[in-house]
């Protein structure tokens, strides 16, 4: 439930300096000056009153900690979830809204996890006290105790018990579980303590429970933590109406090569204009190790002056790392002599692939999309010119092979289909990882650039296919198409960067007049493409004139040697690695739509596909021989 921060605003207007008055009796402030707002912090010792109130935004903040505090704060300082707390102030205010139904389990088909209920929390108590929490902070994050382990109750926003964890309220031995979550429930992955968070103030987000408890012990009630470590980031989606509240987001890693890892993947997807980070002290790994060590006004000193991230158009040449292009991810095409040659597609790069009608850029493109979800790398795909329904069913053949395949007869020619289970099974599996731009949605290019990057930051989107330049509407005339072709282009490798993700375009050849393989300069539109691609790739499918070959007249040798493959894939443009002019020769299989070098990729499973298998394929790997079949390559 999330609630307008207008109305709140409202509110506070409408309470204006009684909100002073309020707070300080709520707080018990020491040496309160009811006519000049102020009075001893109660976040930290002072002898001399720094904690002021200003009238402006109805919030005290203390010039001797740092710590801010609003009304909303200080009804949660009693108990009360964040909801509470507003309908407290609306209340005080005779402010109307409708809250609708609060604590009611929406999901019928969810299984919500067993509240624990406990007499005492020793144990926990004891274990927190050495970690520098006290029971105070336990019993405000409703950290609970059952069979010696630390109970973690996850709420989501309208106060709805929706997950709980578990971990041993002592040092953890190694190589025993550290967390668990509650066995026969559901788990979705929310942030901890969101349900006691402010939305009009500074979210903190810390990498686990004990961070921020640690956090919240220090004065820092502002904090969630993630559910399932750091390289888990689906709560990103999950939360994403949460998380867009905030005008400003501390991000608190941890400190080590996880947590440097995920701060580079978490920072652009949150949006880097309004994150900060924490930099934690070398001597410590975490928020827990900094209370622990060096207590809680260090904590605090350190949450409140984390950095801005750096100006994004810039890097000082002392900072860029060296990086070894091995250690580069990306997105393998699935193809192993391919791969072999190009290692993948680079996250960061924009690459293109060009090719005549029916030379096999939909099969290639969806065999691309497979082997990404395969790797668990999320997708986004634009397909301008094909339906959604026809996308989706040339992936699921993909995904399907020989073995998912069934066999008919239409009007004396053989018909494949995906059966529905196996269609079923696909949907199930790969549901929350590939998206696919919506039939009827505007093709203009600001629109689909705006989609990639929603996408990408909700989502956590790797691989973005545009299938293709052409059908893109870039918002142009005969006279200035080219340049809109390379600020198009630009603005695509721009994304790549930022996000830290691989682009891959189909841009159409130049008509030619006879069927041959593509050079570079064949690729349609500016010249500029060529140049700011970082890779192209095009696809050329081998003629029955191209299979037989020509003999020299004596018979002794070739003029032109036969070519076995169904599909040469060319590399025309390599600036990663230096491959331009290679060439891998690839067949194709008719009822699977699949790519092969050997009957062993043919027979690829892949991850959705757990049945084991006897016998040989179906169908037999065919040959093309014959133009009729150009249309079964898109």
């Amino acid at each position: 439930m999330l609630i307008e921060r207008e109305k709140i605003d409202e509110a506070k207007q409408k309470l204006g300096d009684k909100t002073a008055d309020i707070i300080a009796e709520l707080l018990d402030i020491q040496k309160w000056d009811e006519r000049n707002k102020k009075g001893l912090c109660p976040f930290h010792e002072e002898d001399t009153p720094s904690f002021i109130y200003n009238p402006k935004n109805q919030t005290f903040k203390c010039f001797g900690c740092g710590k801010s505090i609003d009304i909303i704060d200080a009804y949660m300082t009693t108990g009360l979830t964040y909801i509470e707390s507003v309908q407290k102030l609306f209340e005080a205010t005779h402010t109307n809204y409708s809250f609708g139904e609060h604590r009611v389990k929406t999901q019928p088909s969810y299984r919500y996890p067993k509240e624990v209920v406990c007499e005492n929390k020793d144990k926990v108590y004891a274990y927190l006290e050495k970690r520098g929490i006290s029971k105070a902070t336990a019993d405000y994050l409703d950290l609970r105790e059952e069979n010696g382990n630390i109970v973690f109750n996850y709420y989501d926003t309208s106060d709805v018990l929706t997950m709980v964890k578990y971990r041993p309220a002592r040092k953890v031995n190694k190589g025993e579980p550290k967390n668990w979550c509650q066995k026969d429930a559901d788990t979705t992955p929310l942030l901890f303590n969101m349900n006691r968070i402010n939305a009009t103030q500074p979210l903190a987000i810390f990498s686990g429970e004990l961070d921020c408890a640690a956090a919240v012990e220090a004065g820092y009630q502002n904090s969630v933590s993630i559910p399932l470590g750091d390289q888990n980031t689906h709560w990103v989606e999950t939360c994403w109406d949460f998380l867009e509240q905030f005008e400003q987001i501390i991000i608190c890693p941890d400190n080590d090569e996880s947590g440097t890892k995920y701060c580079k993947e978490i920072v652009p997807r949150l949006g880097s204009w309004r994150c900060k980070v924490v930099d934690v002290p070398l001597d410590c790994k975490d928020a827990n190790e900094v209370l622990f060590r060096h207590g809680k006004e260090e904590l605090m000193r350190i949450i409140l002056e984390a950095k801005d991230t750096p100006i994004e158009c810039v890097s000082d040449f002392s900072d860029i790392q060296n990086v070894d292009i091995d250690e580069i991810d990306g997105v393998k095409t699935g193809i192993k002599t391919l791969d072999d040659k190009l290692m993948r597609l680079f996250f960061g790069t924009f690459n293109i692939v060009t090719g005549v009608n029916g030379s096999g850029k939909s099969s290639f493109l969806s065999s691309l999309v497979c082997n990404a979800l395969d790797e668990d790398k999320n997708v986004f795909l634009y397909s301008g010119e094909l339906p959604n329904f026809q996308t989706k069913n040339w992936i699921n053949y993909i995904f399907a092979g020989q073995r998912n395949v069934n066999e008919y007869i239409y009007d004396g020619a053989p018909l494949y289909k995906v059966p529905l289970d196996a269609q079923q099974e696909i949907n199930d599996y790969y549901r929350g990882k590939l998206f696919i731009y919506k039939d009827g949605y505007s093709h203009k290019a600001s629109d689909l650039l705006k989609a990639m990057e929603s996408t990408c930051r909700k989502y956590g989107c790797k691989l973005f296919v545009i299938d293709n330049l052409t059908s893109v509407n870039l918002e142009c005339n005969e006279q200035n198409k080219y340049q809109k072709q390379e600020e198009f282009t630009t603005d695509l490798i721009s994304f790549a960067k930022k996000y830290n993700v691989a682009v891959v375009e189909v841009i159409h050849p130049h008509k030619i007049e006879t069927m041959r393989r593509l050079t570079k300069m064949d690729v349609q539109g500016v010249s500029a493409l060529i140049d700011l691609a970082h890779r192209i790739i095009s696809l050329y499918r081998v003629t029955s004139e191209d299979k037989r070959g020509v003999p020299k007249q004596k018979g002794d040798g070739w003029i032109k040697e036969p070519i076995k493959y169904d599909v040469l894939c060319d590399v025309l443009k390599d600036r990663m690695l230096g491959y331009e002019g290679s060439t891998v020769g690839l067949f194709y299989d008719r009822p699977s739509r699949r790519f092969f070098e050997t009957e062993k990729d043919l027979d690829r499973k892949y991850n959705w596909d757990q049945k084991e298998y006897k016998g040989d394929l179906p169908y037999p790997p065919p040959q093309l021989h014959d133009e009729a079949e150009a249309e079964v390559f898109g």
